[in-house]
């Protein structure tokens, strides 16, 4: 039986110890079988405006993702969202970009019917700015993630015996 999660409470400063935590994946619970449009806007409240100007390359399931309204996210996805990554390869992946006809053969395409929309747990995983970004909204929301995950000073931090990859741990930030 494994042990019941436990809450760690974090102020905004501890945000950046966290970088590897949002790199690796943290699991999230949402509605499955919506639109990734409708899990950023509607679930998690992110507006349009910024989704278009700043999460510039998205990944579901490793494959670049262009139209966020079209693609579905279902129970156990792995969701990646990066603002501008630099180069040929940052060229190549980002959403809709003048050489993202390169990666066609990669590219996300919905092919099965759509889930029913129900709870469930995906992977998200943040990187460069939007840890800085969106990190603080699910601090606030709260995620889980393995306690051999977490820095050395917050699994230290739990006690009880969690620390060493026991269990699964709600990081939640009520002040952010």
């Amino acid at each position: 039986m494994n042990p019941a999660p436990q809450k760690l409470r974090l102020s905004r400063n501890m945000l950046s110890r966290l970088s590897g935590v949002f790199q690796k994946g943290i699991r999230v619970e949402i509605e499955t079988g919506c639109t990734l449009e409708s899990l950023l806007c509607d679930q998690w409240g992110i507006p349009i405006e910024y989704i278009l100007r700043r999460i510039s390359t998205l990944f579901l399931n490793a494959k670049p993702v262009d139209d966020i309204s079209t693609a579905r996210v279902g129970e156990g996805a792995v969701l990646a969202l990066s603002s501008a990554m630099p180069g040929l390869v940052g060229a190549v992946m980002r959403r809709d970009g003048f050489f993202s006809s390169l990666r066609g053969s990669i590219t996300y395409r919905e092919a099965a019917a759509a889930d029913s929309i129900r709870r469930g747990m995906i992977t998200v995983k943040l990187f460069n700015l939007l840890i800085g970004e969106l990190g603080p909204r699910f601090l606030a929301r709260g995620f889980s993630v393995d306690s051999e995950d977490l820095p050395e000073e917050l699994a230290q931090g739990l006690g009880n015996g969690h620390a060493g990859g026991e269990g699964i741990f709600v990081i939640d930030d009520s002040t952010v």
